[in-house]
């Protein structure tokens, strides 16, 4: 077959449902691929097929797939023999700036388990793909890999937007809203501490659920789960988005709350520093600096014009650097080189789970 005759990709994604990032990444992909004219389809996999992979069937892959796209944790049992393979790594746990994060029993099942997994599925990928500059850096001193691509997530900037017409001036006090796990990583530890430091005239809604609740923060709305919708009115209705995340792969809330024309404000570690520019779109301070998260957060809000200023930088970047098409035309073209191989560079057969 000629090059301009090869098929059109088909992609499949055998997906474990870890009710992460990592699920809102897939689901996004799938659905803009199908909205492009791709066809795609997801198949979710009970989470214990990522610890007991051998209780788990693995799914027959549809017969119209030729691309298979897979998170790095996916046991090779549910690798599909023949079809070319495409490994996304949204954040990279044998990194050494991510151990301090980790339990003893994580950091043992990170070493026994998928330490030899996410090599293999990187080693053995035809192409391997990253959300963020920093987390592509961290894969080729890992992997020893040179050629992994950087993929930035995206967002809809038409479902995260602005409220139409502009925000209507606010009485009461400075609003802020956060989203995040109840994690150390996420940094719900230092939400007491972030209170104390902020002072009176402000108003901070968290919302999340993913790890152990604690005891209510005093001083804090907390909106537990919410929904989609719900999220977009939150950003909508905040001052200025905050994240006391201490290491991002990517920094989905930063990149939601920017389409959203809001200024954000958090540690500049990991993938975040890809998101967001400080001084531009926000304020970035040294991980674990609480003190000067809040004394950027007042400085917003004593300044309108400033908060003003940095939500429509970040709108703009929302919609410039981060653009679902830009994405999307790069995840088509790598799919599309894969094809393009003599015998569509198939994933290589290994045993795991």
């Amino acid at each position: 077959m000629t090059p301009d005759r090869q098929p059109a990709p088909a992609v499949w994604f055998p997906t474990l449902a870890a009710g992460t990032g990592a699920d809102v990444f897939t689901q996004r992909l799938c659905d803009a691929l199908e909205a492009r004219g791709i066809r795609a389809q997801i198949t979710w996999l009970h989470r214990r097929a990522e610890y007991l992979p051998w209780t788990v069937a693995a799914p027959t892959p549809p017969g119209w797939a030729n691309v298979v796209h897979l998170n790095s944790w996916l046991p090779r049992r549910f690798w599909p023999p023949g079809i070319p393979t495409v490994v996304t790594v949204h954040h990279l746990v044998h990194d050494p700036a991510y151990r301090q994060f980790r339990s003893p029993a994580q950091a043992a099942y990170h070493a026994l388990v998928i330490r030899p997994r996410e090599s293999r599925a990187i080693r053995d990928a035809g192409a391997v793909t990253t959300v963020s500059g920093y987390v592509s850096r961290t894969v080729e001193a890992f992997s020893g890999r040179q050629d992994v691509k950087v993929i930035h997530n995206w967002v809809d900037t038409e479902t995260f937007s602005p409220v139409q017409g502009g925000a209507a001036d606010k009485f009461g006090p400075f609003r802020l809203f956060m989203a995040g796990g109840r994690t150390r990583r996420k940094g719900y530890d230092l939400l007491p501490a972030f209170v104390a430091a902020l002072g009176p005239g402000f108003e901070i809604r968290y919302a999340g659920g993913i790890g152990a609740a604690g005891s209510p923060v005093p001083g804090v709305v907390d909106l537990g789960r919410i929904s989609a919708a719900e999220l977009v009115r939150e950003y909508r209705a905040t001052d200025a988005v905050v994240s006391l995340s201490r290491y991002e792969g990517f920094g989905y809330t930063a990149l939601e709350g920017m389409a959203c024309g809001k200024p954000f404000v958090g540690f500049g570690g990991g993938g975040l520093v890809d998101v967001v520019e400080d001084g531009v779109h926000g304020f970035l301070s040294q991980v674990g600096d609480v003190a000067s998260l809040a004394q950027r957060c007042r400085q917003l809000a004593a300044d309108k014009a400033r908060v003003e200023r940095m939500g429509a930088e970040g709108r703009r970047h929302a919609t410039g650097r981060f653009a679902e098409t830009d994405a999307l035309d790069a995840y088509i073209e790598t799919y599309a080189s894969l094809l393009r191989r003599p015998g569509g560079d198939a994933a290589k057969d290994s045993s795991d789970g």
